[in-house]
Order: structure tokens, then C-alpha cells, then sequence
């Protein structure tokens, strides 16, 4: 899938040691880790749990709108 043998799916997941990209959480469910892509070019970023994958999504994958989000929680939360 996405032009990356099983081995390398495998080797990426030693690296990361079966943790998300993101959080750095070992999945909790069965599906385990998402293989994330760019979805322009196809090209594999990395492993990711589900809810860090459907947020990347959410988001469209735009950094711009990451940024300002971040800046909302902090405008909202106080925190840094």
C-alpha cells in the first residue's frame, strides 16, 4: 500500500516503537496504527493512531488552519 512493501511498514513501526507519530500513544484499538500520506503527492509520512489520523483529515492536512487552531486553545485555555 501507498508504494511501501510490508517490510517497511514494519521497520517504520520498530522505529517509532509501535507509537503513534503524534501522540506517542500505543493504539488501544484492534486496527493498530494508520499508515499516514500525503494525499497530493502519495508519499508516506509515518504511523499514526486513529484519532490523530482523522484530525490531520479534519484539518485537510493544512498547517495554517493546525496553527490557528493551536492559537484558539491557547486564546481559550490559557495555556502555552
Amino acid at each position: 500500500m501507498y508504494g511501501i512493501s510490508p517490510e517497511e511498514y514494519i521497520e517504520m513501526h520498530k522505529q517509532q516503537d509501535g507509537k503513534c507519530a503524534i501522540c506517542e500513544e500505543k493504539p488501544t484499538t484492534k486496527r493498530g496504527l494508520h499508515l499516514d500520506h500525503n494525499h497530493t503527492t502519495g508519499r508516506v509520512r509515518g504511523l499514526l493512531c486513529h484519532g490523530c489520523n482523522v484530525a490531520l483529515g479534519s484539518f485537510k492536512e493544512n498547517t495554517k488552519l493546525l496553527s490557528k487552531a493551536i492559537e484558539y486553545l491557547r486564546s481559550k485555555n490559557g495555556s502555552t
